[in-house]
């Protein structure tokens, strides 16, 4: 049942993709192309040259005609040698071995594709729905240490459907989101019982240093993971091969933004370019409780989580939470386009932990309730997402 159900998951979520792509004519939206245009450049040309890529992406063909899928500043700066793309770039390279797979589908099979052609979109979203289905295997596991298998499969099967999991899993799997996902739950089950081994932490520097060159914010993330690490008493020298195997990963994030921007440490969120970070209380409620994208009442599932995190006294878990909630609602975008609010997408292994711990003091029957009620309300926002985008 364990694996069947990761199976079951999985060919659901590729079917959906699949037909949804076909519909759109395209299977990368919003910041996906950013982060595509990293991968294509960097498979086809060999170096940050985005022009092709641009002038495909600028000029796109989709069902409804002609139009950009480009929305950021794409010239060059003052200072820099190549044009503009403020996205991070780990997530263009954790795609670059699904570029491979689909060129040698290409190639085996004679199919005659090139690099603009639809399969090529394909596999970025295939590489995300493996991603998330993975994550929620290790977090699974993570959680076997705490709650009996009865409590855990219940707990992951309600997150797939009663929380944007669904959506961005099955619809829209080609975005950041998914690696960091996979990254923070693959983190919070490796380290639980880490030994104190150089090998140990050169893994944990290169699986840190891709959080951060793919989700900035989600660093944070890694407050538990580093509380579990410090627990397994790290020696000087595990600190310096954690800090030499970081800086190595993020080294293609320094380059980038050097080349891009004239400073290997200039990045467009840090400076105001592509967002203004400022406190406001206002922002702090609207990004829980707004119909346009706040948490709670796009998914009541993560308050669950929350009264979980409570009643369990799992304070460093929620303490994280609420540190990324502040973080999140100070940007000037905290209710930016997506279905529900994404921005939290990285955080449901700490929703997991509360709703896991709200299961376990449930019956069946209590159970049951609220995992129904959940879906439908999920299910029926899906429904309504996808009405208003058909009636533009």
């Amino acid at each position: 049942m364990e694996m069947k159900k990761y199976f079951l998951l999985f060919v659901l979520s590729i079917t959906i993709f699949f037909f949804h792509a076909y519909y759109t004519r395209h299977a990368i939206y919003g910041d996906g192309n950013g982060y595509y245009s990293y991968a294509q450049a960097l498979y086809f040309d060999k170096k940050l040259d985005f022009n092709p890529v641009y002038e495909f992406l600028g000029n796109f063909n989709g069902r409804t005609g002609i139009f950009s899928r480009i929305f950021w500043d794409t010239s060059y700066t003052e200072t820099g040698v190549i044009r503009q793309n403020p996205y991070l770039i780990g997530t263009g390279i954790i795609w670059l071995p699904s570029m491979l797979f689909i060129s040698i589908i290409n190639s085996v099979f004679n199919l005659g594709a090139d690099r603009f052609n639809l399969i090529y979109e394909l596999g970025p979203g295939i590489t995300g729905i493996i991603l998330v289905i993975s994550g929620l295997y290790f977090l699974e596991k993570y959680l076997f240490n705490f709650f009996k298998k009865d409590i855990t499969q219940p707990t992951i099967l309600t997150l797939f459907l009663a929380s944007n999991l669904l959506y961005y899993t099955a619809f829209e799997p080609a975005l950041s989101h998914q690696p960091a996902f996979f990254l923070v739950s693959f983190l919070l089950y490796w380290t639980y019982k880490l030994k104190p081994k150089s090998v140990n932490f050169l893994i944990l520097g290169v699986l840190c240093g891709l959080l951060a060159i793919t989700r900035i914010a989600d660093t944070f993330l890694l407050i538990p993971v580093f509380w579990q690490v410090w627990k397994a008493r790290p020696s000087l020298k595990h600190l310096y091969v954690f800090l030499i195997s970081l800086f190595i990963v993020i080294s293609p994030q320094l380059l980038n933004q050097y080349l891009m921007y004239g400073n290997a440490f200039s990045n467009p969120y840090l400076t105001g370019k592509s967002g203004i970070w400022q406190f406001n209380p206002i922002h702090l409620i609207e990004f829980l409780f707004s119909m346009k994208r706040g948490v709670f009442f796009w998914t009541p599932l993560f308050l669950v989580g929350v009264m979980g995190l409570i009643k369990s006294r799992s304070w460093i878990n929620l303490f994280t939470v609420a540190l990324l909630w502040v973080i999140c609602s100070s940007w000037s975008s905290y209710l930016s386009a997506g279905f529900g609010q994404r921005f939290v997408f990285s955080s449901i292994p700490y929703f997991a932990f509360g709703i896991s711990s709200i299961f376990s003091k449930l019956n069946s029957r209590k159970s049951f309730y609220l995992i129904s009620i959940n879906t439908f309300w999920n299910l029926l926002l899906l429904v309504g997402f996808y009405m208003l985008k058909l009636g533009k």
